[in-house]
């Protein structure tokens, strides 16, 4: 009785989701099914931030984004199922590679990433909108063309290499 109150109260994703990771448990070898507990808790997976997204979810958006990200001309221009996404993806792909994260430790990041934002809009704050960054079209100049503002140390550099590429075919021809 306890259990058709309980389960009335979900909807069809919520329960599909939980038969889902059920029968992972399963094939992970427990073969006990859940408590009345432990199957709230599962649930509770689902819903568990304001967007409606897992770390599935999360991981699934972020390797379509790595694999297809090619065809557009920035990530702001690529097509993100929902806004959250393009901050986390972003954010795990540079974690990703400045700390060399593996797949599981990535997976782990974009469920603290998800929960944080879950936090952020919990607590009032919107996600902020995907907008293109704004390129400096007069970049002002670098310490190194405020130093050669004549061009001497880049000529000297020209020929010095020059003069290394030459004695390296030299040597190659020998």
């Amino acid at each position: 009785m306890i259990w058709v109150q309980t389960i009335s109260r979900f909807s069809n994703e919520q329960l599909a989701f939980a038969a889902k990771r059920c029968m992972e448990r399963c094939s992970a070898g427990n073969h006990w099914p859940p408590d009345l507990a432990e199957f709230t808790a599962i649930v509770g997976e689902c819903t568990a931030n304001p967007f409606g997204l897992t770390t599935e979810d999360v991981m699934a958006e972020y390797k379509r984004w790595r694999n297809e990200s090619w065809r557009y001309e920035s990530s702001e221009s690529f097509p993100w199922k929902h806004p959250v996404l393009f901050q986390i993806c972003t954010e795990l792909r540079r974690a990703g590679v400045e700390r060399k994260l593996g797949q599981a430790e990535l997976a782990a990041l974009a469920g603290r990433q998800l929960a944080k934002w879950a936090k952020q809009v919990e607590m009032g704050f919107s996600i902020p909108p995907i907008r293109k960054t704004k390129s400096l079209e007069h970049r002002p100049p670098g310490e190194s063309q405020i130093a050669d503002a004549d061009g001497a140390y880049k000529k000297k550099g020209m020929e010095l290499l020059a003069k290394i590429r030459a004695d390296a075919k030299s040597k190659i021809v020998k």
